[in-house]
């Protein structure tokens, strides 16, 4: 019961800190949405790695719902408090820098996606796959085709790095990336 009681305080955790905020697509979804998708993301494709999933549903939290150096360090330090290092690190691992521009923050997934751990990895890509899927079907208000198709190719160029841990999932991206290009050319 330990397991799932940390799932969900970090549920309910992700939805108050989330809870003014929505997707960008035109249905204005509610932002929580997101982290549960991806953290069913890795269940469904097996992983049953509490800190993992935990992970995955407070995955966009510092990087979201902070500004500033000091609000980051704050909210870092309830996390840490609240859900232990191993989910911590993890969602550290896998936060933008947003002070950084657009362009360089993409850059830099690509780059230190390989050096990420292993639960990071995975994250990454469910991450990925459930972005690819809003793009699709509850795209950002004015998006052209092209930047969707570059988000989607950007998307899988992260993925590489990340690949070979659950390849289920992997193969999964595939799936999403191949059936998301035809959708959309």
């Amino acid at each position: 019961m330990e397991k799932l009681d940390k799932i969900f305080k970090a549920l309910e955790f992700s939805a108050n800190r989330h809870k003014y905020q929505t997707r960008k697509g035109i249905g204005k979804i509610p932002y929580i949405n997101h982290p549960i998708q991806v953290a069913k993301t890795l269940v469904d494709f097996g992983e049953d790695d509490t800190d993992l999933i935990a992970s995955a549903l407070l995955h966009d939290v510092v990087e979201d719902t902070t500004q500033g150096e000091k609000q980051i360090k704050d909210l870092s330090e309830l996390i840490l408090q609240m859900f232990g290092e191993n989910i911590l690190l993890t969602v550290l691992e896998v936060t933008d820098n947003k002070t950084l521009p657009v362009e360089e923050r993409k850059r830099l997934q690509v780059q230190l996606t390989p050096k990420l751990s292993d639960r990071a990895k995975k994250l990454k890509i469910a991450d990925k796959i459930c972005n690819i899927l809003d793009i699709v079907n509850d795209p950002p208000e004015g998006w052209s085709e092209d930047r969707k198709i570059a988000y989607i190719d950007w998307a899988k160029r992260v993925v590489e790095g990340a690949r070979g841990l659950n390849h289920d999932l992997d193969n999964y991206f595939d799936e999403v990336y191949h059936q998301s290009l035809q959708k959309l050319e």
